[in-house]
C-alpha cells in the first residue's frame, strides 16, 4: 500500500513538473555589446553562446560587435526591448544614470582586492536599485580594468600632457579629469576613437590595457599605467522581460555568463601577457613612481567636488557607499 502511494505521488510531481516545461513559454533574446574581435569579452561570449545553446526553450541573436550602435544606442534599445541583455561600460551607463561616473572619479580606488571589495558588498546593491529605477536588472559586473593613457610621446606627469588632445568617455568624469590635469580633452564614443587617432583629431586617449591592446596599439608609441579610475562594465537586461521569464529560465541566462571570479582571473591574467607582448613589440610602457604619481592625483583632487556637483541626483550617496566599503576593507585587511 505504501510503495503504490509513493509510486502515484512519484508519478503525480513528475507529470505536474512535465506539465511546467510544456506550459512554459519560450523566450527570445537578442544581445547586444561592443565586444573587440578576439579579446577575452569576445571568447566570453562564445562560452556563453555554447552554455544557452543548451536550453531548447531559449533562442538568443547575438548582436555583440556594436550592430546596434554606440553606447547610448544600446541603452535605449535596451529600455524599449528591442534588445534584452546588454553589455555595457559604467561609462556608457552613466549617459542614463549619472550616478555611474561616482566610482569613475580620479584616485579613488587604490588596489584592485579594494575595487572587488566595494563592487561585489557594496555597489551591487545600489546599482540594482538605480537600474531598476530605469527598468533595467543588473545580471552582473563586467571586468575590464584599471585606466591607462596613451600617448605618441612619453606622459609620465601632468606637465607633459598639457594641451594634448587627450580622448575621454563623454562622461563627465573623465572630462572633468582631463581638463584637471591640463590637457585639451577630446569626448568621442567607443567607435570613433580608431578614425580620429587615424586623422589626428586627438594625440591619444584613456583606456584599459586590454582594450587598447585590441583596438589602438598601433596609433601610439607610449603608454602609462596611470590607473587613476578602474574601468568597469554591467550586463544588464531589459526589466521586464526578465521578470516574464521562468525563474529557470533566468537562471539559465545568469549560469551561462563566465562567473565573476573567473572572469577577473582571465582578465587580468591576459592584461599582463598583453603588457609583455607590447613591450617585445617596442611599445614604451611607463611605470609611475610614487612621486609622479602623487602629482596626478594632487591635479585630479579639484575634479572630485566638481564631478559630484554635477552629477547631482543620489551621486552623494553613490560616494558615501564607496566611501563606507572603503573603510570596511581597510579594516578586514
Amino acid at each position: 500500500m505504501q510503495r503504490r502511494t509513493l509510486f502515484a505521488v512519484t508519478a503525480a510531481l513528475t507529470a505536474s513538473a512535465l506539465s511546467r516545461q510544456v506550459l512554459a513559454a519560450n523566450t527570445n533574446a537578442k544581445i547586444t555589446a561592443q565586444a573587440l574581435v578576439n579579446s577575452p569579452w569576445d571568447k566570453h561570449w562564445d562560452e556563453f553562446k555554447a552554455k544557452i545553446a543548451a536550453y531548447p526553450d531559449i533562442a538568443v541573436e547575438y548582436f555583440i560587435r556594436g550592430e546596434t550602435g554606440n553606447e547610448e544606442q544600446m541603452l535605449t534599445a535596451l529600455r524599449r526591448n528591442r534588445v534584452q541583455i546588454g553589455g555595457i561600460t559604467m561609462w556608457g551607463l552613466a549617459g542614463i544614470i549619472p550616478e555611474a561616473a561616482v566610482p569613475m572619479i580620479p584616485f579613488l580606488f587604490d588596489t584592485t582586492a579594494e575595487v572587488d571589495f566595494v563592487f561585489d558588498h557594496y555597489l551591487s546593491q545600489k546599482f540594482d536599485q538605480l537600474l531598476k529605477e530605469k527598468g533595467l536588472k543588473l545580471l552582473l559586473w563586467s571586468e575590464v580594468g584599471w585606466n591607462t593613457l596613451y600617448t605618441k610621446k612619453p606622459v609620465l606627469t601632468p606637465s607633459d600632457i598639457k594641451s594634448l588632445k587627450i580622448r575621454g568617455s563623454p562622461n563627465f568624469a573623465a572630462q572633468a579629469f582631463l581638463m584637471a590635469v591640463g590637457a585639451n580633452p577630446v569626448a568621442l564614443g567607443t567607435a570613433d576613437i580608431a578614425p580620429a587617432l587615424q586623422t589626428g583629431l586627438v594625440d591619444g586617449g584613456l583606456s584599459s590595457l586590454t582594450f587598447f591592446y585590441y583596438g589602438f596599439r598601433a596609433f601610439a608609441t607610449d603608454l602609462t599605467e596611470i590607473g587613476q579610475c578602474y574601468d568597469q562594465g554591467v550586463q544588464v537586461a531589459n526589466l521586464a522581460w526578465w521578470e516574464s521569464m521562468s525563474p529557470a529560465q533566468q537562471e539559465a541566462f545568469q549560469s551561462a555568463f563566465v562567473p565573476m571570479d573567473r572572469a577577473r582571473i582571465d582578465l587580468r591574467a591576459h592584461a599582463e601577457t598583453l603588457r609583455t607582448s607590447m613591450i617585445a613589440e617596442g611599445m614604451r610602457i611607463h611605470t609611475l613612481t610614487p612621486a609622479q604619481r602623487n602629482l596626478w592625483v594632487e591635479a585630479a583632487k579639484p575634479s572630485h567636488d566638481q564631478i559630484l556637483r554635477e552629477i547631482g541626483g543620489r551621486g552623494r550617496e553613490v560616494y558615501d557607499t564607496i566611501m563606507a566599503g572603503k573603510r570596511a576593507f581597510a579594516q578586514k585587511t
